[in-house]
């Protein structure tokens, strides 16, 4: 037994070297590759933010566009609320006046008699 320690030492050595010469540079290539993902991932983070600025400045933009046609839309409804009322008030007024002109032509006809019943 002890002669196949002292044979295969030699092995043994190169094997537990290699190891921790391998794990020394895989450590430091493990952390080389976690810094590159770090910036990659800060990379994508600020892409990410650029590209909801973006969005929400196309929507701010939008919502001008959109406030303006709705604010038409909402005067021209306004403006045909205004003219209908307009017209209801100019019938009324006709109306007052055929009303007057009648209530005149009563008061004449009951003045002269002209009424029956």
């Amino acid at each position: 037994m002890h002669q196949i320690l002292i044979e295969n030492f030699g092995a043994f050595m190169g094997a537990i070297l290699t190891g921790i010469v391998g794990f020394l540079f895989g450590k430091k290539k493990l952390q080389a590759e976690v810094a590159g993902m770090s910036a990659d991932n800060e990379g994508k983070e600020i892409e990410n933010a650029d590209k909801l600025v973006k969005l929400y400045k196309e929507v701010l933009d939008d919502l001008g566009n959109r406030y303006e046609i709705k604010f038409k839309e909402l005067s021209s409804i306004y403006d045909s609320k205004i003219k209908l009322l307009e017209d209801e008030i100019n019938l009324h007024k006709r109306i007052i006046a055929q009303l007057k002109e009648e209530n005149i032509i009563l008061k004449q006809k009951i003045k002269f008699g002209g009424v029956t019943r």
